[in-house]
């Protein structure tokens, strides 16, 4: 076995672009671990493993490449990063927040707190998502929601953690309820740890935390505290995280790895970032 653990995404168009960035800002903050990238273009810094087209419908793909790719690399333990992320410092062991359990995802919302104001998570209200958890074998007196940026899988534990992301997405849509990987995440996550609390966002904020609100819109996270803002109940609190899911700063991590390359290499790069920058534009909005 290798290293502990390694970093692993899977990019392709702008989004590669975004994760060079990523790269950049782990080596910049003094992150050495390895970078395991299934893309289409070359990314710095990065072992790069070359893929086609795929299918994104639902984000499934992560669960996909997990099973049948990622399982092949000599590492403990998988720890994904979305491309829209960027390392303020050097987080440490990141494998800290496992508290013994083999997986991790950052439980961020409470869907059962009565102080909700957000009625709803993916078109599927919060006492119906509740009740779909619960049906399913949740029993914890909390359910929370995650956001998908940022998730931790041991290696042993990949059949089991795939086979219960699956089995909960094929339950829920025959419930009428077609959800991204977030809730599939949430699920697998409260079954699979011992004590669903220790993974709280609250309590790991200091490694990982999503900018979902856009306190860093348009620029790059500064590694100074910021307002984190509760999905449900709208409760603001106060964090300072090490990797930051810089959700609207999309524009901004391509450019620079952009206008690096254009630098580098040419008119024919700069072409490319008009390019992937307008397919951002489209998407800056979106929660993922």
């Amino acid at each position: 076995m290798r290293d502990r653990y390694c970093y692993w995404s899977v990019v392709d168009g702008p989004y590669a672009p975004m994760m060079a960035s990523v790269v950049e800002s782990a080596r910049l903050a003094g992150v050495f671990k390895e970078f395991h990238i299934w893309t289409d273009r070359d990314i710095p810094g990065a072992v790069c493993h070359p893929i086609k087209r795929f299918d994104k419908r639902h984000y499934l793909f992560k669960l996909h490449f997990l099973r049948k790719e990622v399982r092949r690399l000599r590492h403990e333990y998988f720890v994904w990063l979305d491309a829209d992320t960027w390392f303020v410092r050097d987080p440490g062991d990141v494998l800290r927040v496992m508290q013994g359990s083999p997986v991790h995802s950052s439980l961020e919302s409470d869907a059962c707190d009565a102080r909700n104001v957000r009625p709803d998570w993916w078109g599927c209200s919060l006492r119906n998502y509740a009740v779909l958890m619960r049906f399913r074998g949740v029993h914890s007196r909390s359910i929370y929601n995650v956001n998908a940026g940022f998730w931790i899988v041991h290696r042993d534990v990949i059949d089991t953690f795939c086979d219960l992301c699956f089995d909960f997405w094929r339950f829920c849509k025959r419930a009428g309820y077609v959800f991204t990987e977030e809730a599939l995440l949430a699920y697998a996550t409260h079954l699979l740890c011992g004590d669903p609390y220790r993974h709280t966002l609250r309590n790991t904020s200091d490694l990982w935390a999503s900018d979902w609100t856009g306190v860093y819109g348009g620029r790059l996270p500064d590694g100074q505290p910021w307002q984190f803002v509760d999905y449900f109940n709208e409760e603001a609190s106060t964090v300072n995280p090490a990797i930051v899911h810089a959700m609207r700063s999309k524009e901004v991590l391509v450019r620079r790895a952009l206008d690096a390359e254009a630098a580098a290499g040419g008119v024919k790069a700069s072409g490319a970032a008009l390019v992937a920058r307008a397919r951002v534009r489209r998407a800056r909005n979106s929660r993922q």
